[in-house]
């Protein structure tokens, strides 16, 4: 598991407090935003991938589904969904109680305890108040009915749909993970370290080290997006792997840079990877500061 941030452990214990509640008359769950590609999608698999990991490598329970909410429009879709990521036959068959029926059965065999619904803002999309209204208390009522926290996660929009509905907002903590910075020795400290720990997956080692102006140069070529480093890291990859090269040096994150990040290049006016650590300094001093 990659290393997490303060602001990602926070959101992960808030995780192990709402369990504390499931299958309680009583409970609490968790609300996660922040622009994209802060890491909320992450956080929510690494919480996921713990619990998975403490079972039995032959069990078949699942104590966290992570679906994102893009995948369907209606009550129904959202059970198909749950359905499909239990294992169920026929996922999508049957009525909408049917089907509710088939996973109060199932949460029960298949040891579930949390649901996270990632991208939560798209069920609201193009709604109007009353139709937002009604899906808010179709949730509430879900959580309420199942004893199982729902966690949603989803951008800044999450916190004003949250206020759609009292008895809703009350049953979240809403926790918003910043971005990366560099505007503190511990902020630069932890993004190094970030990325560090993400480029010991790649196939290839780092011919440098993300640390000073090189990090400075990743700083400004993504804005400290988790989406983005990847993004970029990825395509390096490919740029390096494509030229038969065995080390990932700044020739190969400059061309995947050059290549994928267009509309970036025109906003800062220069290739990070390209540039003199003057210009770099100079620019990074403007842009990023």
């Amino acid at each position: 598991m990659l290393c997490l941030s303060p602001a990602f452990q926070k959101v992960l214990k808030a995780f192990e407090k709402a369990l504390c509640f499931s299958c309680s008359d009583e409970f609490e769950s968790v609300a996660v935003s922040g622009a994209t590609g802060v890491g909320k999608s992450t956080v929510c698999r690494a919480f996921e991938e713990k619990l998975q990991a403490m079972l039995p490598a032959n069990s078949d329970e699942k104590p966290v589904i992570n679906i994102t909410a893009k995948t369907f429009t209606t009550a129904k879709g959202f059970y198909s969904s749950l359905l499909f990521e239990l294992g169920a036959v026929n996922s999508t068959s049957g009525t909408t109680e049917d089907m509710r029926k088939r996973l109060v059965k199932l949460f029960h065999e298949k040891g579930v305890i949390m649901i996270i619904l990632d991208e939560f803002q798209d069920l609201f999309e193009c709604k109007s108040t009353q139709s937002a209204l009604l899906t808010a208390n179709f949730y509430k009522g879900f959580m309420k009915e199942m004893k199982i926290p729902v966690v949603i996660s989803g951008t800044e929009v999450v916190a004003e749909l949250l206020k759609i509905n009292r008895q809703f907002q009350r049953l979240y903590n809403l926790y918003e993970l910043p971005g990366f910075n560099m505007r503190s020795h511990q902020a630069i400290e932890y993004f190094s370290k970030f990325v560090a720990e993400l480029m010991k997956n790649a196939p290839l080692p780092l011919a440098f080290e993300f640390k000073g102006v090189a990090l400075k140069r990743l700083y400004l070529a993504t804005e400290g997006s988790l989406a983005l480093i990847k993004k970029l890291a990825t395509e390096a990859i490919y740029v390096a792997l494509e030229n038969g090269q065995e080390e990932l040096d700044l020739y190969a994150f400059a061309q995947a840079f050059k290549r994928y990040f267009i509309q970036r290049q025109e906003e800062i006016g220069l290739n990070p990877f390209e540039e003199d650590r003057v210009k770099v300094n100079r620019v990074f001093q403007k842009v990023a500061v």
